[in-house]
């Protein structure tokens, strides 16, 4: 029987919410394992390798959840999950490099880098919005996300839409000078 590298990974991430404390848990579980869905979803459609999508989407946020520290995240998630991945002895050594490239760069939302890397951070993105449409998104991930959405056929409109808020701000800037 062949071993499944998306379940091995999916254990490891489950032991590692389990010894969070109770307050941190669920949102871990939500986030890591929805980003993941999300990723795998967006690879398929991009055909992008969905498997090392998804592995990337359980484990980009590691190293945040373990600490509760948000400040260089996802250098230090990359860093963490690198011997666990090699550890496993299931992924190659440019596998494991793809891998925790994409979770070191998932953070860098204004630049586009290689293709699992801009697909873990859509699936970010896309899993914030998803978590709750009723939140306003951040602004400098707006026009990504405003990318995203038409990319994947998305009619979700989140209150104002980025123009009418774009033009709102700029009314609100103009009376303050």
């Amino acid at each position: 029987m062949e071993i499944n590298r998306i379940e091995v990974i999916s254990a490891v991430v489950s032991e590692m919410i389990a010894t969070l404390p109770e307050e941190r848990r669920q949102k871990a579980y939500i986030h890591l394992f929805g980003t993941a869905q999300t990723a795998g979803l967006i690879a398929l459609r991009r055909g992008v390798n969905a498997e090392l999508a998804q592995i990337s989407g359980l484990l980009h946020d590691y190293r945040k959840y373990l600490t509760g520290v948000d400040e260089k995240h996802a250098e230090e998630s990359a860093d963490a999950v690198m011997p666990i991945l090699a550890k496993t002895g299931l992924f190659s050594v440019c596998e494991i490099g793809n891998i925790t490239r994409a979770i070191a760069n998932h953070s860098d939302k204004e630049n586009v880098g290689l293709p699992l890397d801009e697909v873990l951070k859509d699936a970010d993105i896309l899993q914030h919005v998803l978590q709750n449409t009723t939140l306003p998104i951040r602004d400098k991930y707006e026009k990504r996300f405003e990318k995203l959405k038409k990319e994947q056929g998305i009619k979700l409109k989140r209150g104002i839409d980025f123009e009418k808020r774009k033009e709102r701000k700029e009314r609100e800037e103009g009376r303050s000078e």
